[in-house]
């Protein structure tokens, strides 16, 4: 894994900024919560069988929106069933799949926060994750501040309301900046799919990493660097005069 450039900015202190599910995080820690209630009988099995069509889909790789109507799908029965969820419940399934998954993650973008961390970086985490099971995760690798999706608490369930954060991260992201002093200069951020171009961005050095079709068209146009994880190899792709080269292959 080639370094990324730093210097020292008197303005304020570097920052990286990190999307999680599917960028640190191999699979996504929202849908191993969603998973886990089930397990539990938390979430009825029946809103299972209400995804099985889609999943399929998605597994089958039916077509290019596949994966997206999954996901979409599991967000919309997960919001319905909040007022029915009890807290205790979900923070129990959260607390299951961090000891069970923690280290399920790619080696590139884990290398890649350790590097910055021990750079002295400040490390931010957006997610569209619950923040109950964001938290411990970011913490476990070190991040400094996180943002995710953020349920409003009754007495003993969840009212239903929702703080989303799979999209917008640029106005979070700009938020922290102000609210923390941080420096754009030499800046990063990493992200993998459509709903992290305006992240990107914002930055000095964007990291398009496994990239969904619509952040990879984005970072071909703004030439970002792209980086593709596959079995034991890392394969980092930096655009030149005319096209895109392969810069570095590296395996693990």
């Amino acid at each position: 894994m080639s370094p990324v450039k730093q210097t020292k900015s008197p303005n304020g202190k570097q920052f990286a900024v990190f999307d999680i599910d599917g960028t640190l995080f191999r699979s996504g820690l929202y849908r191993e919560v969603f998973f886990e209630l089930i397990r539990m009988g938390a979430l009825p099995e029946e809103l299972h069988k209400q995804l099985a069509d889609k999943e399929t889909a998605w597994q089958k790789r039916a077509h290019g929106r596949a994966f997206g109507e999954f996901e979409q799908s599991m967000a919309e029965i997960f919001d319905e069933q909040l007022p029915n969820l009890k807290i205790t419940d979900f923070e129990q399934a959260a607390a299951q799949v961090i000891q069970q998954h923690k280290d399920n993650v790619y080696v590139y973008t884990r290398d890649l926060v350790k590097s910055l961390n021990q750079q002295g970086f400040f490390l931010i985490a957006i997610s569209g994750s619950q923040t109950e099971v964001l938290e411990p995760f970011a913490q476990h690798y070190g991040f400094d501040h996180w943002v995710g999706q953020h349920y409003e608490r009754g007495t003993k369930y969840f009212t239903g309301h929702i703080r989303k954060t799979h999209k917008g991260k640029d106005k979070f992201l700009k938020e922290i900046i102000d609210d923390k002093n941080l420096s754009l200069a030499d800046s990063v951020a990493v992200g993998d799919t459509g709903g992290d171009i305006d992240m990107l961005s914002m930055v000095e050095q964007p990291i398009a990493f496994n990239p969904e079709n619509r952040l990879y068209q984005a970072a071909v146009k703004n030439g970002w660097k792209i980086v593709i994880e596959r079995k034991n190899m890392i394969y980092e792709l930096e655009k030149g005069t005319d096209e895109y080269t392969l810069s570095q292959a590296n395996s693990h």
